[in-house]
């Protein structure tokens, strides 16, 4: 008996990266997003790197696996998708990835010209019971517990809260988007989607996914390649599914690497 496909929504940390990896949603989301805070401010993207891989600076540190890193000009922002309840390991674990983010920017910069980064963790669940809002910023601090600047944040954002507010048509567009990710109903998605184009793409992309039989293959590669620890870029991904003789159709999707990269990778393995 062939086994049905399940239809995985948006708080699946693997479907989130499949949607959100696309350049021109990520970065519609993240400008709302920018704008709900009031930090708005349209920039471009330099790279979009899903299963995002941040190695040890020190011997003996481990590794670090974010869903998804954005790259702009003046910021780097990392997006994590949390479908179980946001714990103080999680927050921790989130917050560390951060750090290093930020100090593990480029040899011979100064550090007065480091890129901020933040984080936008997407959480259900009142962690700690002290996020009552929407998003809930955190700072570094000193062991005085004064914040010591805006270097690095971290963004705790309830998708669950948005249930609780009366839906309507004008509402603010991050809130819409707060709506599609946290929705397990497809027809609920479709409302909230409806009329723009950008929100109505993320249903496609999600709709294309599910169904998609690369779905189990890219989960069970990628996975094998975590363990085996050797992912550290797009590009590893990209020739880690080579290797294991996946189509070309199938890596350009999965990483969206370009035709350029996946002709070289093609080239070296056969040298």
């Amino acid at each position: 008996m062939k086994k049905e496909k399940t239809f995985d929504y948006l708080t699946n940390d693997l479907a989130f990266k499949q949607v959100f990896m696309h350049e021109e949603l990520v970065q519609d989301l993240i400008n709302s997003f920018l704008d709900y805070v009031g930090k708005s401010k349209n920039v471009p993207i330099i790279t979009v790197i899903p299963e995002a891989y941040i190695s040890p600076n020190k011997k003996g540190y481990r590794g670090y696996y974010g869903d998804i890193i954005v790259d702009r000009e003046d910021t780097v922002i990392s997006l994590e998708m949390y479908s179980n309840i946001f714990d103080t390991k999680a927050y921790k674990k989130s917050l560390g990835y951060l750090c290093r983010l930020y100090s593990n920017q480029k040899v011979g910069i100064n550090p007065k010209d480091y890129k901020k980064v933040i984080g936008i963790n997407f959480i259900k669940g009142n962690y700690q019971g002290k996020n009552n809002d929407i998003t809930n910023p955190y700072s570094l601090k000193n062991k005085d517990n004064q914040e010591i600047g805006e270097d690095v944040l971290l963004y705790l954002v309830r998708y669950d809260l948005v249930d609780k507010i009366p839906y309507k048509e004008d509402e603010d567009r991050f809130i819409r988007y707060l709506r599609i990710i946290g929705s397990t109903d497809i027809e609920d998605m479709k409302k909230y989607a409806k009329g723009d184009q950008k929100m109505e793409e993320t249903i496609k992309w999600l709709t294309d996914w599910c169904i998609s039989s690369d779905k189990e293959n890219y989960n069970m590669r990628i996975n094998e390649a975590k363990e085996e620890g050797i992912i550290k870029s797009k590009l590893e991904i990209a020739k880690y599914l080579i290797n294991q003789n996946c189509s070309k159709e199938f890596v350009l999707k999965a990483t969206k690497i370009s035709e350029e990269d996946y002709n070289k990778l093609i080239n070296s393995k056969s040298n």
